[in-house]
């Protein structure tokens, strides 16, 4: 054993035991029993809801789901905070949560990760309606994705309060500079780039094959897609 897979060994070994309670709370047995799911330095603060494992090949693997290890130095070593209020999160296959990263969801929200998900550090996601990443995204350093703002505004003519939460839609192969903000009521097309500190609101220009950025969103150059789309479904799963 090289000492790259004995560090993942022990580190894994470390948070045996809350990464067991999630496996066997969440997950049937015939899943659970294979671990698919790995947590480091988990701060579970509610657990109810549903988790799903559906992945595309219909194969189930030890570790094919990583949350919290620390892939980034320059992000505190906080591991991952997991706040479940009653939603469903469905994983379609690898996923990789990374350290410094919360994940709260809602009564009555859906989360659907895709396969190849990729989170380095630092991610805070929020869904109390439901958001949806196709295929091979990721989304870089403190990112923010939140289906709702929480606070209506009232309309004071119509005398009604305006809605404060939408659908999120990802498309496969989209990559998330570090800083962008993804809020409410945003669908994506595939291969798309955002630059760094970018925010994604409704009404954004939807066109693949892109990067963009500024405020508003625009079209900085296109015909391009992320280098590392290509080899996203070889991720393993000690990557």
């Amino acid at each position: 054993m090289n000492k790259k897979k004995l560090r993942r060994y022990l580190q894994e070994l470390r948070y045996i035991v809350p990464t067991l309670y999630f496996n066997f709370h969440y997950l049937p047995w015939r899943q659970a029993i294979k671990l698919p799911i790995v947590l480091y330095r988990p701060h579970l603060l509610a657990c109810k809801g549903k988790v799903r494992i559906e992945p595309r090949d219909g194969r189930i693997r030890h570790g094919m789901i990583r949350m919290g290890f620390r892939r980034v130095s320059i992000y505190p070593n906080n591991g991952v905070t997991w706040d479940n209020h009653g939603g469903t999160v469905i994983f379609r296959g690898n996923c990789i949560l990374g350290n410094d990263s919360s994940v709260s969801f809602g009564p009555k929200s859906t989360v659907d990760i895709g396969d190849g998900f990729r989170n380095y550090a630092g991610l805070k996601l929020a869904s109390y309606h439901r958001i949806t990443f196709h295929h091979h995204v990721i989304l870089g350093w403190s990112c923010l994705c939140m289906d709702t703002n929480f606070h209506s505004l009232y309309d004071m003519e119509k005398k009604e309060h305006l809605p404060a939460y939408g659908p999120i839609e990802i498309g496969e192969y989209n990559w998330f500079g570090a800083g962008c903000k993804v809020m409410h009521s945003v669908t994506t097309p595939e291969h798309c780039t955002w630059g760094m500190g970018t925010i994604i609101t409704r009404g954004c220009v939807k066109k693949p094959y892109c990067l963009m950025g500024g405020s508003p969103v625009q079209v900085l150059r296109e015909n391009v897609k992320n280098s590392m789309g290509d080899s996203l479904h070889n991720i393993e799963n000690n990557d």
